[in-house]
């Protein structure tokens, strides 16, 4: 992105977003990114980058230290039943999952793994936990399976006080297929 391009070629997307050519290809056939073939080679607008990878954004911006944030809440109902649902947590390990694959893809190093599981409807032990680790400074980005299931409705708001501290928070459900 640096050498102010017009268009990138799925060679040098991959690249880029730490994915195989062929991944690039299969986004185009999909309709996930949009691209103009020009004789048999697939070009890409630089303008597709900003929306396939959401730190490619500001040039400037650079992510070395993560912390990976997940939240399930365990609502009433949910807390009524006789014992809490396997598969709820195995759902909490796979985005646990996901979220360090990317960082490892990215060569971010991840400082904290935080797990918030909300037994009482109330506690958020852990979002005050990332936000005492964004003024400190230690970390540059969190990474969220998907924003709204992390942060529920107020996630704009979450993002925002994030990013006001310095901390872009990254969503990598957009980055996965």
């Amino acid at each position: 992105m640096a050498s102010g391009k017009a268009y990138y070629t799925t060679k040098e997307v991959s690249r880029l977003l730490g994915v195989t050519d062929r991944t690039i290809r299969r986004w185009i056939r999909s309709g996930r990114i949009r691209a103009v073939q020009v004789k048999r080679k697939w070009l890409i607008p630089a303008s597709e980058l900003k929306a396939l990878h959401p730190v490619i954004r500001e040039p400037g911006f650079t992510v070395s230290k993560v912390a990976i944030y997940v939240y399930r809440p365990l609502f009433e109902e949910e807390r009524d039943k006789s014992s809490i649902s396997i598969p709820s947590l195995l759902s909490v390990k796979e985005e646990v999952n996901r979220c360090v694959r990317v960082a490892r893809r990215l060569n971010w190093r991840i400082i904290d793994v935080i797990r918030d599981l909300d037994y009482t409807g109330d506690e958020r032990n852990g979002l005050t936990r990332l936000v005492k680790l964004a003024r400190l400074g230690d970390v540059d980005a969190v990474l969220v399976y998907s924003k709204r299931e992390a942060f529920g409705e107020c996630y704009r708001f979450i993002e925002e006080a994030l990013e006001a501290l310095g901390v872009r928070v990254v969503e990598v459900k957009s980055l996965l297929i």
